[in-house]
């Protein structure tokens, strides 16, 4: 028996890395290895040339733990755990812009976003990421113990935006849901949260869903969760993933940020998404 030859070349310094290769149909125990390795090494990982049905979607993000549920978009029909992120071309406003990490105002955000492209723009559509693990350890020792007795209050309410309402109303190409319930739904996490399998610390805030550090105003948390996100983002801890039909990109969520770039008005562009993997911050 032949197996597959899987390659891996990183994207960037920091974080990043192509994988191809690979059938994620037909991977059996040993190529999953090297993928979720991959996974583990570099945080984000692109797994080009795949022709993925839904159920073949599900079957990838089960290797990382059960689906999660994600309260504003209505899933498929046959797949509530995924979702179509679609822009038209009419439309100017896209989904998933900013840098955000997905659902922190979940009581158990998910390990794993897999998202897989169906239809991609001619040009622009890529997607930023950013190393919290390696923003994190840039850090002084001071910053890091003063971080690390921090507790963040995370909502879905997107304050920063006008609310998920107004925010999502001009939103067409989607089956958005709920979001008048959106301020409901919050979480406190670690600032500083270790991931398990590395043992690694990582930065866990955004300006996107962090409203305050756990007693503490708004406006006494919104300079440091500023400049927190300002420090994370920074060139140096970023990679960008260029979109094709057929790439998969997975990426890590407890240590990552991620932002959709905005930059392809009056074309189309079609994602599908799957969180995986429910996680409990410590």
């Amino acid at each position: 028996m032949t197996r597959n030859s899987i390659t891996v070349t990183p994207i960037a310094g920091s974080l990043g890395a192509e994988v191809t290769g690979v059938d994620l149909r037909a991977m059996d125990n040993h190529d999953w290895a090297q993928v979720h390795q991959a996974f583990l090494d570099y945080k984000v990982i692109a797994i080009r040339d795949q022709d993925l049905s839904p159920q073949d979607l599900m079957d990838v993000g089960a290797r990382f733990g059960e689906p999660n549920h994600y309260p504003f978009v209505k899933g498929m029909d046959d797949f509530p755990f995924l979702f179509d992120i679609v822009k038209e071309p009419s439309e100017t406003r896209n989904f998933g812009g900013g840098w955000h990490s997905d659902t922190t105002y979940m009581k158990t955000p998910p390990l794993a976003t897999l998202l897989y492209a169906l239809e991609t723009p001619e040009r622009g559509g890529d997607t930023l990421y950013c190393d919290m693990v390696a923003a994190y350890e840039s850090l002084s020792n001071r910053m890091k113990e003063m971080l690390g007795t921090l507790k963040g209050v995370n909502s879905a309410g997107l304050k920063h935006l006008g609310g998920r309402k107004a925010h999502h109303s001009v939103v067409g190409g989607m089956k958005i849901t709920g979001t008048e319930d959106a301020d409901s739904y919050e979480a406190v996490h670690p600032i500083v949260r270790t991931v398990e399998e590395t043992g690694q610390k990582a930065l866990y805030c955004s300006i996107g869903h962090t409203v305050s550090f756990e007693g503490m105003t708004p406006e006494e948390s919104k300079p440091m969760i500023d400049w927190l996100q300002a420090h994370a983002t920074r060139p140096e801890f970023t990679c960008r993933v260029h979109w094709k039909p057929g790439t998969l990109t997975i990426w890590d969520n407890r240590r990552t940020m991620h932002n959709a770039i905005n930059d392809y008005h009056g074309m189309r562009r079609h994602m599908r998404r799957l969180t995986s993997g429910p996680t409990n911050p410590v």
